[in-house]
């Protein structure tokens, strides 16, 4: 990662979004949100970083199951570099993997596998998640296409995350198959381990608290929705947003977590405002908080020392 491509790129995308906040604001008629509904806000950023605790603690059974390892505060920093100061990146989710592994290079060198299969459990919990909601919460009837397509679409996504759940425990046989250069470069740190009970654990934690991050924004803006259709809309904008594009798929999220609760029945006009609101708390905070993350990482490596040294 190119550290001043990423600052710009922030800023740039910040900018945007302060942007679109104020037309937002200056556009449509948002209530003030009274002392409580702050209050939940401000709960849902703290369930936010929590659920990154738990993604770090993903990332460190897989690096554990590698024979290295790395302190679980090291894997919390790793967990807030890859889902927030990665995802400037506009490659997806693809970027998360190598992130982490430079995040805690000093502790454990060559941790890229552990990082492909902790991104690829959390995917597998997404796509299951978003499959089960999708099957059990329909999109209400004037919403016909939506409500046709969605549930024609579940049945494929929740078989594609159990596949891609189990299939996972066979990336070190996998990684045989892989041209030579990137085989040299993942061999060592992917092996075979299905997602046993500890990782379970993990994956549903990370993902059940950030979906409930969700529904805690949308109540503090007087929005009413049950479990299955947060897991629905959670799962939607989530995977869309994990789609290589934009920055943080900036944009892609809010379009496709709106689009998902105007299924639901929720005029457009009173889900704007929550949305960003969500995307502050869901992307920008553990991202600012990668930022600080990172940058101690690197002021605390040996590269640093050694520029230091130089100076």
């Amino acid at each position: 990662m190119n550290p001043k491509r990423v600052l710009w790129i922030a800023g740039i995308s910040a900018v945007l979004y302060i942007g679109v906040a104020v037309w937002v604001v200056n556009n449509f008629d948002i209530p003030p949100l009274s002392g409580f509904a702050l209050a939940l806000v401000a709960i849902a950023g703290v369930v936010e970083i929590i659920a990154k605790w738990f993604f770090g603690l993903l990332f460190r059974e897989s690096v554990q199951k590698t024979g290295e390892g790395i302190r679980a505060w090291t894997a919390f920093k790793a967990a807030l570099v890859g889902a927030g100061v990665a995802r400037m990146i506009p490659a997806g989710g693809a970027i998360t993997p190598v992130a982490m592994s430079w995040t805690v290079r000093e502790e454990a060198e060559g941790s890229a596998g552990a990082g492909i299969r902790t991104v690829l459990l959390n995917y597998s919990g997404l796509l299951i998640m978003t499959g089960v909601g999708l099957l059990l919460a329909r999109p209400q009837e004037s919403a016909q296409i939506a409500s046709i397509s969605l549930f024609v679409l579940a049945p494929f996504v929740l078989v594609a995350g159990v596949a891609f759940m189990f299939g996972s425990g066979k990336l070190g046989t996998l990684v045989k198959f892989l041209p030579r250069f990137a085989r040299e470069k993942l061999e060592q740190s992917t092996i075979d381990h299905l997602p046993g009970w500890e990782s379970q654990i993990y994956i549903w934690a990370r993902l059940l608290l950030e979906a409930g991050a969700l529904w805690i924004v949308l109540f503090a803006f007087g929005i009413e929705v049950n479990a299955l259709q947060v897991m629905a809309a959670f799962g939607v904008s989530q995977l869309a947003g994990g789609l290589p594009g934009t920055p943080g798929g900036m944009g892609v999220v809010e379009g496709a977590l709106a689009f998902i609760l105007v299924a639901y029945g929720f005029p457009v006009s009173t889900t704007i405002a929550p949305v960003l609101v969500f995307r502050v708390v869901s992307f920008w905070l553990p991202a600012v908080l990668g930022f600080l993350a990172g940058g101690s990482t690197f002021l605390r490596s040996e590269a640093a020392k050694t520029a230091e040294a130089a100076t």
